[in-house]
C-alpha cells in the first residue's frame, strides 16, 4: 500500500470526519499508523479542529450517548473510555450530563434484570455479589443500582 501524502491525508479524515465523529487522539493515531510524521499529524488534526470537522465536545457527547444506548454502559466507564481518549473533564462531565436521566435509569434497571435472568447462585447474597460485580464492569453506580433493583449491600 502506497504512503499517503499528509493532503491525501487530510481529505481522506475530512471525509470520515464527516461520516461520523471523531476525536483528536483518533485523528492523530490514523495519521502515525499512515506513516505520517508527528509533526505532519499535529498539523492535520489542528487544521481539522479548525475547520469543525473535530469538536471533542461533539464527539464526547455522541460516544456517551452511543455507549449509553446501544452498548448499556454506566457513567463511570464511559468517564473513563472518554478520558483515555484525552478529553477534557469539562467535555466529559457535559457529554454525561446531556444522558437523559429517566433514560439511563431504564436502561440499568433493563439491564440488570436480564443479566439477574442469567445467573445462578446458591444463595440472595451470592446472586447479590455476583449482580454487583456485573454492575461495576458495566460502569454503574451502585447508588442508581440499589434505586432501580431490589438490591441492597449486605445481608437482609
Amino acid at each position: 500500500m502506497k504512503q499517503l501524502s499528509a493532503e491525501e491525508f487530510y481529505s481522506r479524515m475530512a471525509a470520515r470526519c464527516s461520516q461520523r465523529e471523531y476525536c483528536r487522539s483518533d485523528v492523530l493515531r490514523k495519521a502515525q499508523e499512515a506513516g505520517l510524521s508527528r509533526e505532519d499529524a499535529l498539523s492535520l488534526a489542528n487544521r481539522l479542529e479548525a475547520e469543525g470537522f473535530i469538536d471533542e465536545n461533539r464527539y464526547a457527547r455522541a460516544f456517551a450517548h452511543d455507549k449509553t444506548l446501544y452498548d448499556h454502559w454506566g457513567r463511570l466507564k464511559t468517564r473513563q473510555a472518554l478520558a483515555m481518549r484525552g478529553i477534557s473533564n469539562s467535555d466529559i462531565a457535559e457529554a454525561l450530563a446531556a444522558i437523559d436521566e429517566d433514560e439511563y435509569s431504564e436502561i440499568v434497571r433493563a439491564t440488570m434484570e436480564a443479566k439477574a435472568r442469567t445467573l445462578h447462585a446458591d444463595s440472595p447474597y451470592a446472586l447479590r455479589q455476583k449482580l454487583l460485580r456485573f454492575a461495576a464492569s458495566r460502569g454503574f453506580e451502585l447508588n442508581i443500582v440499589q434505586q432501580q433493583t431490589n438490591i441492597s449491600y449486605g445481608e437482609d
